[in-house]
């Protein structure tokens, strides 16, 4: 067992902090939360903040980085998700960058030596590890295999349906989601620009699929948006 906790300015061991836990989102129980508004910069890999591993505890986080002045997402996580997993393994590329991609998105973090020493110590939090690491490759995979197969419009209709079952509070047959992503946001995500996007809400709101202002987003018919999402045989 390791037995480590930190003080708020400088995470120096001061207070016992127990690593046999059975999930790595369980070493992050007594953490503090720190809150962030759209857009604003959780870290960048120049930063000393850099040197942490994160645990999003509501909201959404991007991850992107800069090649020739314009900005590629890499990818993004939700809540209950881990990021900067990759960062236990060596140095990263000096351009990444994390933002909170919606208003009270909150975080919760453990300085990256800590993080290793944890699953250093656990094989089952290791292979968790491993196992996030997968899933966040298979992410950015399945984004360019639907750049390659879907057409714009459709690439849009698989994230509304998909980020609806991940994120959309189930009223009745319908998907509540809560708060929007902005049209340049999803954009991002499907890989099309911010008019696509509106010309295909507007689309689906008109037909009675879904239904949206600025605070919420219902997807009505799932069904149907995932029908249109499907390549044609």
């Amino acid at each position: 067992m390791i037995s480590l906790d930190f003080n708020r300015e400088n995470l120096s061991p001061t207070m016992p902090m127990v690593f046999n836990q059975a999930n790595c989102a369980a070493l992050f129980d007594k953490m503090p939360e720190e809150t962030f508004k759209r857009g604003k910069v959780i870290f960048w890999n120049r930063q000393s903040s850099f040197k942490y591993v994160y645990l999003v505890t509501e909201g959404m986080v991007k991850i992107s980085s800069l090649h020739q002045q314009k900005e590629l997402l890499e990818d993004y996580f939700q809540e209950g998700e881990i990021l900067n997993c990759q960062a236990i393994f060596g140095d990263q590329p000096t351009s990444l960058c994390a933002v909170a991609m919606v208003s009270n998105t909150t975080i919760k973090k453990i300085p990256l030596p800590l993080f290793r020493q944890a699953i250093r110590s656990n094989h089952h939090l290791y292979e968790e590890v491993l196992d996030n690491l997968s899933a966040s490759l298979k992410r950015t995979q399945d984004r360019l295999l639907r750049m390659t197969l879907l057409s714009a419009n459709q690439r849009v209709y698989h994230f509304l349906a998909s980020h609806a079952l991940k994120s959309g509070r189930k009223v009745g047959f319908e998907y509540v989601i809560k708060p929007v992503l902005t049209h340049l946001e999803i954009g991002n995500i499907a890989g099309v620009g911010r008019q696509t996007v509106t010309t295909v809400l507007n689309d689906l709101r008109r037909d009675g699929i879904i239904h949206f202002n600025r605070r919420y987003l219902i997807v009505r018919d799932l069904e149907a948006l995932l029908e249109r999402s499907r390549v044609e045989q």
